[in-house]
């Protein structure tokens, strides 16, 4: 033994990306996936919930707002649980919490009743993102973080697209409940595979003064070499019992960023979760059959894997600034394309399909890049609350899109609702402009 000490992230960071560690991208990456199904379900149930209650889309406003507010909560609170108490803990059980909160709307028999539950669902679907970003960073050499980061944020639309098709298949013959019954099921099958074999982050556990037996067990699973020195966190300072880190978010040379970051997340989001949310009721609304309007989910997701799987690959060869502007860039102009040419009735069906599968590609790559961004630009004992903060901050504009979805096509129809997409996206990418900080392990 040399007597001295060996971090372990500088371990991950020099060592090969093993099949233990990718094993652990594809479990998260299943826990994503459920995160996107089950978040998918209302947007993908609000047609046929009008049909049945007899109401107008302007009621269904609150009840996805309701999900986003739980979304924000949960995000910040899952992000400062799984710095306190472990990463895996939190994933495991908001995936299983909102799994079940998911499949109790099968029995909701009012909208007041959908809305506490959508509350509800949303807290455990916002506290999964963080700590599964956490556990990826900290799992992934630094080399590869960026892909593995995309990757997994990839599932997201991924969950959307495998929702919107199964709600294709189910909504006609089971109804809404039918629906939320299976979506929601996904999510505890997913859980219970996380319970199994998802492990603990080694930096978590060299922070909070895990055995070194443990510690080296978890590093050779890892394929990392370890002698006789002990194993510690990325720094000396950072072990011991981990603490509240908010203060770190806006400490010299990071407060600026955060500002602009948040602002970038809360437009970015608006504009994503205004399409998630309101894509079918649109389609709907041009005069489409129910059984169609889950195709507009499909292609948007379907271009969202695309646009999030590439993210990754774009950053680590391009570098992330100029990469996520591009992306952002390319939504403005599919979004204001499409707006005019619904406008102007240029098109069907197939048209309007193969522009939400564009707008899908840069939307969802513009949000893959901010959370590489934010997974980059905090320490280690602040990386889950800093990604926590950013996607609350993203939520609140999620909330927001709730209202300007639905009045956006109640005043300006179709057209007038691209418009409010582009807007906003113009806004995300005039923020992400303005964060000036390198980000470590940035190309």
């Amino acid at each position: 033994m040399s007597g001295y000490a060996t971090s372990i992230s500088d371990l991950i960071d020099r060592g090969d990306w093993s099949p233990f560690q990718k094993l652990t991208l594809a479990l998260l990456g299943l826990a994503y996936l459920t995160d996107g199904i089950a978040n998918q379900s209302l947007g993908l149930a609000i047609p046929a919930l009008m049909a049945d209650w007899a109401l107008g889309r302007e009621v269904f406003a609150s009840v996805a707002a309701s999900g986003l507010v739980g979304l924000t909560l949960g995000a910040v609170l899952g992000g400062v649980l799984g710095d306190r108490i472990g990463r895996r803990s939190v994933v495991i059980a908001s995936t299983a919490f909102f799994g079940v909160a998911t499949m109790a709307q099968a029995w909701v028999s009012n909208p007041t009743e959908l809305l506490a539950l959508r509350f509800v669902d949303g807290l455990g679907i916002g506290a999964m993102i963080p700590n599964g970003a956490a556990l990826i960073s900290e799992f992934t050499p630094r080399r590869h973080r960026a892909v593995a980061l995309a990757i997994v944020m990839a599932f997201i639309p991924v969950g959307a697209m495998v929702s919107g098709l199964l709600g294709s298949l189910l909504i006609e013959p089971y109804g809404w409940e039918g629906l939320f019954l299976v979506l929601g099921g996904t999510a505890v099958a997913a859980a219970l595979l996380l319970l199994a074999f998802l492990e603990e982050s080694p930096v978590h556990l060299a922070r909070s003064g895990a055995s070194q037996e443990r510690l080296r067990r978890l590093a050779r699973r890892c394929g990392l070499a370890v002698g006789e020195d002990p194993i510690t966190a990325a720094d000396p300072t950072e072990a011991g019992p981990p603490r509240l880190p908010l203060a770190d978010l806006f400490s010299a040379g990071l407060a600026s960023s955060t500002i602009f970051l948040w602002i970038a997340f809360f437009f970015c989001l608006l504009a994503n979760y205004a399409m998630f949310s309101w894509v079918p009721a649109m389609l709907a609304s041009l005069g489409f059959a129910l059984s169609l309007t889950g195709l507009g989910m499909t292609a948007l997701s379907l271009g969202g894997i695309l646009g999030g799987a590439g993210c990754g690959w774009l950053i680590g060869r391009f570098g992330s600034r100029v990469v996520v502007l591009t992306l952002a860039a390319g939504g403005i102009a599919a979004s204001l394309a499409l707006g005019i040419l619904i406008r102007y009735g240029v098109g069907g069906l197939g048209m309007i399909l193969s522009f939400l599968f564009l707008i899908g590609i840069f939307s969802s790559g513009l949000l893959n890049g901010l959370y590489t961004f934010s997974a980059f630009l905090y320490p280690d004992r602040a990386r889950s609350t800093g990604v926590g903060a950013a996607a609350a901050a993203g939520r609140i504009g999620a909330i927001a899109s709730s209202y300007a979805g639905v009045i956006a096509l109640s005043v300006g129809g179709a057209s007038g609702y691209f418009i409010v997409i582009a807007g906003s996206l113009a806004i995300s990418m005039a923020m992400v402009a303005l964060i000036k900080r390198q980000i470590p392990g940035e190309a």
